[in-house]
């Protein structure tokens, strides 16, 4: 209701802008050799075609019969107006794309209700969504924090990940360090509040310090000796392509495998472009399933960006006029490269039914571990990498953040709308991952399209071990 109110309000200081500006425009001449009382309703010859454009509106309709003083305001609200429509163009051509929903309208993919909040209509949703036989809610591997950039030196940051409270900082010598965020003391959380002290942290609540790299405690104000056994757990963590990663493992174990680092990010050439998070209640295989899920493109991801993100759009009225026609393959890699799978896209895009070779690609993306994928591209408008990473929050509470690294001197417009497309592509995944339930023995046909499918389930299956969390859900729903 509230956003509702303020769209109403846009609208009105838009068209309040807009008929300040109109009015300049008719009695242009008026304002700047102050004619007063001289209107002029005719167009000179040399006049352009948006002045003859405002002489077609009835001059009662814009001529205002004001005072002096108040000429000066509409002239005011007119130049303001320019100004904010300036600052629009501006933004979409040079500013990157960082779009990131607060916690209130974070929640994707449900039907809107009057009334309701994105939050209202998911709770209402999940608790009557059958949630199914899920497999263990956090596969061990690689998971996004955040980006490099937004950890200063010095900096806290309280996160939370896999179903464990984490705090993450930066130390005097740059490095990052990851904590359990409860201090083993009495329990407060390092990561809100917690200062940074050389490359240790010390705890808000009572001043105890621990070292970043061995989560042992180094310092207790009011006590002489610091006993060897207080100590917290550490994290591994690296920090690759401009993001921070860390390590999980049900097991407890080190590492298996490694994120590969593109050296186009590192030396600069590649710089950051722009990001768009969803935040996803579904399970995080689903969303890994998508790539290997082939015959959901055409069905999906048929219809242009131009006919909207809910899967309702297939049926629009927009729905013809861009079409993408897919050509999909996927496939698990041979050891030693087990962890990874390789999606191959073609997609062949139609106008109004004719094919527009320019706007034609192909493309392959490198999914690495459970959580990440790479879709590298090339064009002469520019190359670079798209970085997809999915953090499981909580059993079915997914961040799913789709990073941009390009040439610097790639049009900031042609990758803004680029992007802004696989969002829109993605909201329409995303309207279905969020309202189905998980098939551990689905109904599958003798197919290609199929056979990924059951391949996807298995090679997923590796980044699972005997501990990994399971959760069961009272009355299959999403309260547990």
């Amino acid at each position: 209701m509230a956003s509702g109110r303020g769209n109403v309000v846009v609208l009105l200081l838009h068209a309040c802008g807009l008929l300040a500006f109109l009015h300049v425009c008719r009695d242009g001449e008026q304002y700047l050799h102050w004619h007063s009382g001289q209107h002029h309703s005719r167009c000179k010859d040399n006049e352009t075609c948006w002045k003859r454009v405002v002489d077609y509106l009835p001059e009662s309709f814009l001529v205002l019969e004001v005072g002096f003083a108040l000429k000066w305001v509409v002239l005011v609200v007119a130049a303001g107006y320019l100004l904010y429509i300036a600052a629009k163009i501006y933004q979409a051509l040079f500013s990157r794309i960082d779009d990131v929903y607060p916690v209130e309208e974070r929640d994707s993919g449900y039907y809107m209700s009057p009334g309701r909040t994105k939050r209202d209509m998911a709770n209402l949703a999940n608790r009557y969504r059958q949630v199914g036989d899920i497999p263990p809610v956090y596969p061990n591997g690689w998971y996004e924090i955040m980006r490099s950039e937004e950890l200063a030196v010095g900096s806290v940051k309280a996160v939370n990940l896999v179903g464990q409270q984490l705090a993450v900082f930066r130390g005097e010598s740059g490095k990052v360090s990851i904590l359990d965020a409860y201090c083993p003391h009495v329990g407060a959380n390092l990561g809100v509040g917690g200062r940074v002290r050389g490359d240790c942290i010390q705890c808000p609540f009572h001043g105890w310090c621990f070292d970043g790299q061995t989560g042992q405690c180094t310092e207790i104000p009011y006590s002489e000796k610091v006993p060897s056994f207080a100590k917290t757990k550490v994290w591994t963590c690296v920090e690759v392509n401009g993001l921070i990663l860390v390590w999980y493992d049900a097991e407890g174990r080190e590492p298996n495998f490694h994120i590969d680092q593109y050296e186009e990010i590192k030396s600069k050439q590649w710089t950051y472009r722009g990001r768009i998070v969803h935040y996803v209640n579904t399970h995080i295989e689903e969303i890994s399933a998508n790539g290997a899920d082939l015959s959901h493109f055409p069905v999906v991801h048929e219809t242009g960006v131009v006919a909207g993100t809910s899967v309702d759009s297939v049926s629009s009225r927009l729905a013809n006029i861009l079409t993408h026609h897919w050509n999909a393959g996927w496939e698990p890699l041979p050891p030693p490269n087990s962890q990874k799978a390789r999606l191959t896209l073609s997609v062949t895009n139609k106008l109004f039914g004719w094919t527009v070779k320019l706007l034609n690609a192909k493309v392959e993306a490198l999914q690495n571990g459970p959580s990440m994928i790479h879709l590298t591209f090339k064009s002469f408008l520019g190359n670079g990498v798209w970085v997809e990473t999915v953090v499981p929050e909580g059993p079915m509470s997914q961040r799913l953040t789709t990073y941009v690294f390009a040439d610097w001197w790639a049009p900031t417009f042609i990758v803004n709308a680029i992007l802004r497309g696989m969002g829109t592509q993605i909201e329409r995944d995303v309207h279905l991952w969020t309202n189905k339930t998980y098939r551990s023995k689905p109904l599958l046909v003798k197919s290609k399209e199929d056979g990924t499918i059951a391949t996807h389930r298995r090679w997923f299956s590796q980044f699972y071990s005997e501990n990994s969390t399971r959760f069961s859900f009272k009355n299959e729903d999403l309260s547990w």
